[in-house]
Order: C-alpha cells, then sequence, then structure tokens
C-alpha cells in the first residue's frame, strides 16, 4: 500500500513539473510586431571647379569633397523568436524627402537576426541584417534635350533615374519591457550600401553654381543609423 501510494506521489509530482513546463513554454512570445523612427545618415558631395566650356570631357581643375545629411524616415518591423536568445525578423523603412543631393526619397528593406541576451525588464542584443535601400534618384542620364558642353553640366540637363543598392546593417539594440507583451526599443548601428558606378548630384561652389552633375566610380559608404520604436509581443 505504502508503495503505492509512493508511485501515486512520484506520478503526481512528475505531471505538476510537465504541466508547469508546457504552461511556461505556452506563454513564451513568439511574435514581435512594431514600429519606429529612424535617422539615417546620407553621404553628398561637394564640388569645386573652374567651370571652363569644353569640347571634350572631363575638364581639368575639379576638386570633390564629401559630406553627409541627417534623413529622416519611419516604417515597421516583425520579428519571430526561434529561442530565448536568438529572433529572426524583418524591418521596412520609407525616408519621404525628397532632394537630389540626398538620393531622393529612399526605401529600405532589412532581413536579419537579433542575438542577446533577454532579462525580465530590459533586453541588450546585436544584430546583422542584409537587405536593401532603393534610391528614388539613384543616378542621372541626359534628358532629350542634350546639354551645353560645360563640365560639370548643370543638373537640368539630366533625369533621375531610381537605383536599388545592397545594404547591411550591423548594429545593437537595447529593448524595455514595461508589460509582459510591450516592448520599447533603441537600435543603432552601420548601414553599409554597396553604390554602383552612377552619375550623382554635386553641389558646385565655384564657377557654375548650383546643382551639377559628376561621374562616381562605385564604392561602399558607411552610414550611422538609429532607430527608436514600440512594439508588442504575442
Amino acid at each position: 500500500m505504502i508503495k503505492k501510494a509512493m508511485v501515486l506521489a512520484t506520478l503526481f509530482v512528475a505531471f505538476s513539473v510537465c504541466s508547469q513546463q508546457a504552461l511556461a513554454q505556452s506563454d513564451e512570445k513568439k511574435i514581435e510586431i512594431g514600429g519606429q523612427l529612424s535617422l539615417l545618415r546620407v553621404p553628398t558631395l561637394t564640388v569645386r571647379s573652374t567651370g571652363i566650356v569644353c569640347v571634350t570631357i572631363p575638364c581639368p581643375t575639379t576638386a570633390f569633397s564629401q559630406g553627409s545629411e541627417i534623413d529622416p524616415g519611419f516604417g515597421a518591423r516583425i520579428g519571430f523568436n526561434v529561442a530565448p536568445y536568438l529572433t529572426l525578423e524583418a524591418e521596412g523603412n520609407l525616408f519621404p524627402r525628397d532632394r537630389d543631393r540626398e538620393g531622393g526619397r529612399k526605401a529600405q528593406g532589412l532581413f536579419g537576426a537579433k542575438v542577446g541576451k533577454r532579462f525580465d525588464k530590459a533586453g541588450v542584443f546585436a544584430k546583422a541584417r542584409p537587405g536593401f535601400v532603393r534610391f528614388s534618384r539613384g543616378d542621372y542620364h541626359f534628358g532629350p534635350g542634350g546639354c551645353i558642353a560645360v563640365f560639370p553640366p548643370p543638373i537640368a540637363c539630366f533625369q533621375p533615374v531610381a537605383k536599388t543598392n545592397f545594404a547591411l546593417d550591423l548594429g545593437g539594440v537595447v529593448e524595455f519591457y514595461p508589460s509582459s507583451n510591450t516592448i520599447l526599443r533603441f537600435d543603432a548601428g552601420d548601414t553599409m550600401i554597396r553604390f554602383r558606378s552612377r552619375n550623382a548630384p554635386a553641389l558646385s561652389t565655384t564657377g557654375i553654381t548650383g546643382l551639377v552633375v559628376v561621374p562616381v566610380a562605385g564604392e561602399t559608404k558607411h552610414n550611422l543609423q538609429v532607430s527608436a520604436g514600440v512594439g508588442f509581443r504575442f
């Protein structure tokens, strides 16, 4: 009789532990959905030239300097928690400001993972997310009306063309959890963009002043991007 009672007690304890583990697993939040505001630093060009009227291109005495502008945007993201330390996620952002020198409007898509440690009230992660950035004014082609023989030629001689460029976002994420279902998220990272050879707008400060278009070789640019947003876990 005592042996039967011990067996029943052991089975009861085992069943209770298994039930608690199953309940804990069922309470784990697998899906994350949220939105964010984002700031992306984009490269710009300034050119100094003599404005000489040329028969052949390029003309001499042309010097470039590179700068940057901060472009504001917004977007949304979705994630799937594969494990407590690993989340697969996708993020999309729009940067609606339409300026020639900044590449026009931009659409960004990133797909990758964040890996780190989640505590009761906060989490710290590293992220790696390849993707793309599409520039509505990513390249410039000569318009049908031709152009005056001046180098660099003014932007009025060109028509903008959209270009999609490969991007890689590497950085860190800090999260805070006001409740079991809500997330406050802050991102900071380097969004590396691979630009192919193109014609790019530049601000001319001498000779022909205003925006001109100059040929630029293919290059990879490092661009700071920071984001702040909210999310929900299900």
